[in-house]
């Protein structure tokens, strides 16, 4: 197919018709050059000869860098996975500790500060205390309020 631009009247369109058709005839054009770019290869010219085996070298030049980005990513990738690994296995055995399992079972940390305990100590206490609870109730209250008092008895232990 020849297309010639001289014969094309652009007079007679409108600037937006004209911006809707332009990256179709940048595209074209850049086809045309990679074509054109083909043909003198392909012909034996010496200036497109030269062009392809220097971009010829560049692909290899960044292939090659390519390659060595990737085996670098390979090797981040298992040293961040080992390090997950062990920090999974440090928690596991942060969460196995019976003193951490202790503090859990009131809603703390195993860092909560002395203020914070007594403030978590006395709500509990009147949260599960068995006169605030209906009559029903009071027999699996007393039981909780137990469990509760037991519980922080054995906190201030630990922090003794």
């Amino acid at each position: 197919m020849i297309l010639e631009i001289d014969e094309l009247n652009f007079g007679r369109y409108t600037p937006a018709q004209l911006a809707a058709v332009r990256p179709n005839l940048e595209r074209l054009a850049d086809i045309m050059r990679r074509n054109l770019h083909l043909l003198d290869g392909v012909l034996g010219v010496q200036s497109g000869e030269a062009t392809l085996r220097r971009n010829h070298e560049l692909a290899h030049i960044e292939l090659a860098e390519a390659r060595t980005q990737i085996e670098t990513m390979r090797h981040d990738l298992a040293t961040a996975r080992s390090w997950i690994d062990q920090l999974q296995g440090r928690l596991a055995s942060i969460e196995d500790d019976e003193e951490d399992k202790l503090y859990r079972s009131v809603g703390l940390a195993a860092t909560a500060h002395t203020v914070v305990i007594a403030a978590a100590r006395r709500a509990l206490l009147q949260h599960h205390h068995p006169d605030r609870q209906p009559s029903e109730k009071k027999a699996a209250a007393t039981a909780s309020f137990q469990a509760v008092c037991t519980t922080f008895q054995k906190i201030k232990e630990l922090r003794g």
